[in-house]
Parts: C-alpha cells; sequence; structure tokens
C-alpha cells in the first residue's frame, strides 16, 4: 500500500511540480458573473481568477487571461483553455467534433427567484419571470409550451432583481450565489429565497479543450492534489452546492386541463 501510494505521489509531483516558463492561455467570459468569477477586467477577481492564481502558485505554470464574449470562445485558435464550459451545453447543440473537459472547478444553482416568503410558489402561479439578456434558460424554455408565463428579457441580473423586488415579475431567473451577492449590494439581504417548487439547474463549470488534453489532465491532478485549499477557495466565496442547501430539483409536472 505504501508503495502504490508513492506511485501516485510520483505520478502527481511529475504532473504538477512547476513548469518553468509553461504558460497556459485560457480563454474566459468577458462578464461580472461575481462571486463565481469576474473577468470584465483583467486580472479579474472572484472564485476562479483565485484558482487559476493558486494553479500557478503550486504549479509554476503562468496563465493568461483571453477575456471574450461568450460567442467567440469556442473554436477559437487563440484558445488553448476555454472556461467556463460544460459537457451538456455542447450535446445540448448536438456537436459531434470531440472536446475534452476538466474535472469540474465548481457549481452553479440555475435557480428561479422568487421574493421572500414566496419560496413555495407554483409554476402554475407564475406570469412572468426575468431573464437577463444573453443567458439561456434551458430549464424553464423546457416547460414553457405547457404554463402561462412569460420570459421579460433585461439587460443584467442586478435589472432582473429590481423587477423582482418591484413586483414587476413574480420570478427572476439568477444564479443563487449571484443573486446573493447582488441582492446584498442593493441593501436588502433577505429579500430573496430560491423558488423551491420552481424549475431549477445544477451545472459544473469545467475547463475545456480541442487540442490540449494533456493540460486538463494537470488541472485535474492540481484539483486532486490541491483539495483543501481548493475548498477553502469555495468556503470564502460561500459557494454551496444543492446538497448543502438541502434542495430537492424538482421537475414541474404539466397543469392538470381546464373543465371549460
Amino acid at each position: 500500500m505504501a508503495i502504490f501510494r508513492r506511485l501516485i505521489w510520483c505520478l502527481l509531483v511529475a504532473v504538477v511540480a512547476p513548469a518553468g516558463a509553461a504558460t497556459v492561455r485560457i480563454c474566459v467570459q468577458n462578464i461580472d458573473y461575481y462571486p463565481h468569477y469576474d473577468f470584465s477586467k483583467l486580472p479579474g477577481r472572484g472564485y476562479a481568477a483565485d484558482l487559476f492564481a493558486l494553479f500557478t502558485a503550486k504549479t509554476g505554470v503562468k496563465i493568461t487571461l483571453l477575456p471574450l464574449p461568450v460567442k467567440r470562445l469556442q473554436d477559437n485558435p487563440e484558445c488553448q483553455l476555454v472556461y467556463p464550459d460544460n459537457p451538456q451545453w455542447h450535446s445540448a447543440k448536438g456537436e459531434q467534433q470531440p472536446l475534452y473537459f476538466s474535472q469540474s472547478f465548481t457549481g452553479i444553482i440555475g435557480s428561479t427567484v422568487v421574493r421572500r416568503g414566496e419560496g413555495h410558489i407554483e409554476l402554475s402561479a407564475i406570469r412572468a419571470i426575468a431573464v437577463p439578456r444573453g443567458f439561456t434558460p434551458d430549464h424553464l424554455l423546457a416547460v414553457q409550451q405547457n404554463y402561462s408565463f412569460n420570459l421579460v428579457e433585461v439587460s443584467d441580473a442586478t435589472a432582473a432583481l429590481q423587477m423582482l423586488l418591484k413586483k414587476r415579475v413574480d420570478a427572476a431567473d439568477v444564479e443563487w450565489h449571484v443573486a446573493k451577492y447582488l441582492i446584498n449590494k442593493l441593501g436588502q439581504p433577505d429579500a430573496l429565497e430560491i423558488g423551491r417548487l420552481l424549475p431549477l439547474a445544477s451545472v459544473g463549470f469545467h475547463l475545456s479543450s480541442r487540442d490540449h488534453g494533456e493540460l486538463l489532465r494537470r488541472f485535474d491532478l492540481f484539483l486532486l492534489q490541491y483539495q483543501s485549499e481548493v475548498a477553502q477557495l469555495k468556503a470564502r466565496y460561500q459557494l454551496q452546492t444543492v446538497e448543502q442547501l438541502k434542495i430537492n430539483i424538482v421537475e414541474p409536472q404539466s397543469p392538470a386541463p381546464s373543465d371549460q
């Protein structure tokens, strides 16, 4: 057993050890999605920015970040790696070209948030949901045809939450950690909660690459070797899973047919 552990350690050292002047270029979304990340300005801030800095500190591999619009991240020859990405986003488009993925760095909770005290409102009672421009709410689109709610596109997540607080919509499609951060900035930290009977998506954030699977394996081994430090980063930014929040992902049922 001791020999096996030593072999594993040697493998980790070989792959994760400092690599001198080696540099990795990661293309990232040029948006503010704090606390997960904010790469609207470099060097960036939030969990992902700190995680990349930790990777460099522990491995010696330098990272160059290239912020780009979401639509320019894929199939871009300038990008060795892309963050964030998820296999589901590609399979939903029917893409056939092989793509490599790292292990998940963290997970998001694509929640439908409501005003405090309305956490058990049913989807049949929802008439309008605010959606930030540029985000595709697949978990809402999948059930929209069976219900009568409208998706109201707004400029960003802050605008979506403000519409909800002003009762201009019944809910807002905003990732839960992002919603908590923004609602604190608005000075109303206890004004919202997750709609526990409304559509919710739990999605992992990965690195991806078309051609650099070996770089992703290096990140995977880094996550394994420094899992304690990674956990501390998640705790610093208060990133939680649906299990930690004790939330069940509920599949909305089709409404009962009317007697009329």
